[in-house]
């Protein structure tokens, strides 16, 4: 059965494997639609003017992304507010990772983390939760001994429902 609402997502990077690598995975996924690929920030800015997305996942190799203290990524939460951001970074400091937070980044992904990390974190955003990491990212930080907040933990809210439960509603 196909899904007739697929989530639009647009990814921005300027390495050509990782857009393509990128976009091969979420086109696995039955419920992710890769509407745009763009390799620098104007190519994003320019369709994220022309169509509405569900999330962009910014890549670290995006040109002008960490320039300026992170200005672009807070240039693009202040435009485009209610489309989540998906950093894909191989930042490794604790206090990086937490000024990508603090500019806008609703999630934080290593691109050496596995592919089922990935999908919790892009899960978890979409769903409204913010400064979601994934477990390596999270790593780096409790190695680097930051006094820093990420959320990790896989409930959503502190609701656990399990099928039976949701299904009796209906």
């Amino acid at each position: 059965m196909k899904r007739e609402y697929k989530i639009s997502i647009v990814v921005a990077d300027d390495r050509p494997v990782v857009l393509y690598g990128l976009q091969s995975w979420f086109e696995e996924h039955e419920r992710f639609r890769v509407t745009a690929c763009v390799r620098n920030a104007d190519q994003l800015l320019a369709r994220l003017k022309a169509a509405s997305h569900d999330m962009i996942v910014l890549g670290c190799g995006l040109e002008g992304s960490y320039a300026h203290d992170f200005a672009f990524l807070r240039e693009l939460r202040r435009t485009f507010p209610a489309t989540p951001v998906i950093v894909f970074t191989d930042k490794t400091d604790a206090h990086t990772l937490s000024d990508i937070q603090r500019a806008g980044a609703s999630g934080l992904v290593s691109p050496r983390e596995e592919a089922r990390a990935f999908e919790r974190v892009c899960e978890r955003v979409l769903s409204g939760a913010e400064k979601i990491v994934s477990p390596r990212i999270a790593s780096y930080c409790n190695a680097a001994g930051a006094a820093v907040s990420f959320d990790t933990a896989p409930d959503y809210g502190g609701l656990r429902p399990n099928v039976t439960q949701f299904i009796a509603r209906f």
